[in-house]
């Protein structure tokens, strides 16, 4: 992965691996052109994510240093460093996070296509007989 300074305008090259640090203060909204990974190396992330159909609602994820999120190709998501509630605002330490791109040409469907197998397969809760 090669590091990248943030540009004054929010497009940043997701095509190949990055490694970013955001400063307290600083968002980026990110256009995925793949699917692939963000992992937060150090600090904490706020992320809310759109998905590429306007009928998904956003979600908002908290992910720290040492996790990572699978992001699709086509979704959206803002980024800012987070801070937990019992550390002051202006104690915010610097986010950094790395980005990488699944490689392959259905890298992203497989993933899908796993998630979605995975979701139909889960058990489904038991219910109370009817009387």
């Amino acid at each position: 992965m090669s590091p990248a300074r943030l540009p004054s305008s929010p497009r940043l090259p997701l095509s190949r691996g990055v490694s970013i640090t955001l400063q307290p203060g600083q968002a980026r909204t990110l256009h995925l052109p793949a699917a692939g990974t963000l992992r937060v190396a150090q600090g904490a992330l706020w992320v809310t994510r759109r998905g590429r159909h306007v009928d998904h609602p956003a979600q908002d994820l908290y992910v720290s240093a040492g996790l990572a999120l699978a992001l699709d190709a086509g979704d959206s998501v803002v980024i800012e460093p987070m801070h937990l509630a019992a550390t002051p605002a202006a104690q915010v330490p610097p986010a950094s996070f790395n980005w990488q791109a699944d490689e392959g040409h259905c890298a992203g469907l497989l993933r899908w296509l796993r998630q979605h197998l995975q979701a139909a397969w889960r058990p489904a809760p038991a219910r109370a007989p009817c009387a």
